[in-house]
């Protein structure tokens, strides 16, 4: 509740310092509540001639009451719930009780005045809200706090009237009284003093940094702040240096560069984080030359990119990368880059080790792998199935080949792809039946009744997933023709391979076998010489009406039954969860499981009628 009363007392002439406080801190009345809204000038001889709503009219409850002092005491402060006597949740002394502060419109100038008032240091004081230091209880004193930061106590800052506020103990304020003349660094675990695990000491206690937002301009204060060179200086997250022990003192670290001290980078609370030491930060202020080498491959222009940094070979991540990066890798080696390319997925195999750079973006005409905008050295949310390929000259003599794997005939099968010397599969993210279309057209099979079906019905492959999130518009004259991921990069595994059916409609013979005339009988269909049956799993009876107009039997009252009502086949069930429109001119046509695969047995095979007698009873 807001109180804007202006009250005056007069001690032997003199105006006293009383003050007015809401949210009933010295308990809640009862009965009626007889003012609200009351508006004193400060001169008034009574309450009554102040400004105030009707006598007996408000919307307030007794949790409101005001209360006054006439004669306060000084307010006095405190830090509670810090690691020493220089930081904690500020609480302010009023009324004979301890309270907080509500961190709404807070500034580090808060900071200043209390540390100062409290005899701490404060030039590089920092003032934190949300409860940093855990929730208080009892009265929130104060909200809406501003200090100039030339106040020589809280309560001569600008505030709300005392007790008032639309706050909860979540958002109380903390404050941490620390100078920057208080934090030493030191690079731990290097080859050279230059470099290594970044360690702050805080009061005589050594801890580590996290990586979470860190960039070089950490490395450049540091550097500069040890009397290191620092111009080229970087900041390397993943603990690149080893696992330091203890505290985490720092965590999301934001140095704009100027500074002369780490502790004056913006940063959560001291020993606030969400981290652990695998996060450590590390720091080079004298870098070498980035190196970068083709490890796996069957030439010297191809293989798995690595890095060496920091006196240890690691990989690079395929997160957002595109073909920008291998022209940049392969003219940096000196070998052919115009038609180079860059592979995710590791198709060149895993690497081991530290994964240098993720999220790496090259324009192209960059000189070497670290001029490319990239995430901080060694931070990254990736593993070694997604380290980074390059092939600086691919083998360009014809179109990328393509074979139908384990089907029982060379029409159908496992897609797999042909690419720097190795066979992969293809993702079904995105799968339709125009991958088919071109994939059978560029194999000169039979494509216009062809089928594209994903969850590895003809079996999972092995190796490198090649393609993902392949887009057809069935016009391409081959495979690398149409929309994909780059080469390698994809989210999926080898339970999402893609498999082909080029089988086309005139392929395809039917015939109703084990009835009492050629209008009825089992379904059978003749598939590349094998007859087999169908499975009734989602039959209707528009499957009748496809079967009997391509026989040229009566179809409008065409039926299909289950459960083989006209006696169980053998042989090869051949479709399964057929689904039919009706105005298909074949079987084939229809939607279906892929040729043979099925969860049925002979007793489920479907029967057609094509001209059913009439029903008797």
């Amino acid at each position: 509740m807001k109180v804007d009363w202006k009250f005056t007392n007069w001690e032997d002439g003199e105006q006293a310092t009383s003050e007015a406080y809401g949210d009933a801190v010295h308990g809640q009345g009862s009965g009626t509540i007889w003012l609200d809204k009351v508006n004193c000038i400060g001169s008034e001889s009574n309450i009554a001639e102040c400004s105030h709503s009707l006598w007996g009219s408000n919307n307030c409850d007794h949790g409101d009451d005001v209360s006054i002092n006439c004669l306060p005491n000084d307010t006095f402060v405190r830090l509670v719930g810090g690691t020493t006597e220089y930081e904690g949740r500020l609480e302010v002394f009023k009324l004979g009780r301890w309270g907080t502060v509500c961190d709404n419109g807070l500034n580090d100038t808060l900071s200043v005045v209390v540390c100062r008032s409290l005899g701490l240091p404060w030039n590089a004081s920092k003032a934190y809200g949300g409860a940093a230091y855990g929730q208080g209880s009892g009265p929130i004193w104060l909200d809406n706090v501003k200090c100039m930061g030339s106040e020589t106590g809280i309560e001569k800052c600008s505030h709300n009237p005392w007790g008032s506020h639309n706050c909860n103990h979540r958002k109380d304020v903390s404050i941490s009284c620390f100078s920057s003349t208080d934090i030493a660094v030191r690079l731990v675990g290097g080859t050279s003093e230059n470099e290594g695990r970044l360690e702050v000491n805080r009061l005589g206690i050594w801890g580590t940094v996290c990586d979470d937002n860190s960039n070089d301009k950490l490395a450049v204060v540091v550097c500069r702040s040890l009397g290191l060179p620092w111009a080229t200086s970087e900041a390397y997250g993943g603990a690149v240096h080893g696992q330091g022990s203890g505290t985490i003192w720092l965590d999301k670290v934001n140095c704009i560069g100027s500074e002369s001290n780490i502790a004056e980078c913006s940063h959560s609370p001291w020993g606030s984080n969400n981290c652990n030491h695998g996060d450590d930060v590390s720091i080079n202020c004298l870098p070498n030359a980035t190196f970068v080498r083709l490890v796996g491959g069957t030439t010297e222009y191809e293989g798995r990119l690595e890095i060496y940094k920091l006196g240890r070979w690691g990989t690079v991540c395929d997160t957002n990368f595109n073909h920008n990066l291998s022209v940049v890798v392969c003219r940096s080696l000196g070998l052919p880059w115009a038609t180079s390319e860059a592979y995710g997925g590791a198709v060149f195999g895993r690497g081991s080790g530290t994964t240098w750079l993720d999220n790496v973006n090259c324009i192209g005409s960059e000189s070497k792998i670290d001029e490319c905008s990239h995430s901080p050295w060694g931070s990254n949310n990736c593993n070694h199935r997604d380290d980074i390929s390059i092939n600086c000259l691919p083998n360009r003599s014809n179109d990328t080949t393509v074979r139908l794997v384990g089907g029982t005939t060379e029409y159908e099968g496992r897609l797999e792809v042909y690419k720097s010397g190795k066979w992969g599969t293809v993702c079904d993210d995105g799968l339709n039946d125009q991958l088919s279309v071109v994939v059978c057209r560029s194999l000169g099979l039979p494509w216009n009744a062809s089928k594209a079906y994903g969850s590895a019905a003809y079996g999972q492959g092995s190796g490198p997933i090649w393609l993902d999130n392949v887009k057809c518009m069935g016009s391409e004259t081959g495979i690398e023709k149409c929309s994909h991921n780059p080469w390698g990069s994809h989210n999926c595994n080898h339970r999402e391979d893609v498999s082909i059916s080029c089988f086309s409609s005139t392929d395809i013979a039917v015939r109703l076998v084990g009835g009492t005339s050629e209008n009825e009988g089992r379904l059978e269909v003749n598939r590349l010489g094998i007859w087999g049956t169908v499975c009734d799993d989602n039959s209707n009876d528009k499957l009748a009406v496809v079967v009997c107009r391509s026989l040229g039997l009566p179809w409008a009252t065409s039926e299909a039954y289950g459960d083989a009502v006209h006696g169980q086949g053998s042989g090869t069930i051949w479709l399964d969860n057929v689904n039919c429109i009706g105005s298909e001119s074949n079987i084939a046509e229809c939607s279906h499981s892929p040729w043979g695969s099925n969860n049925c047995n002979h007793g489920d095979d479907v029967s057609i009628n094509c001209l059913p007698n009439g029903n008797f009873f």
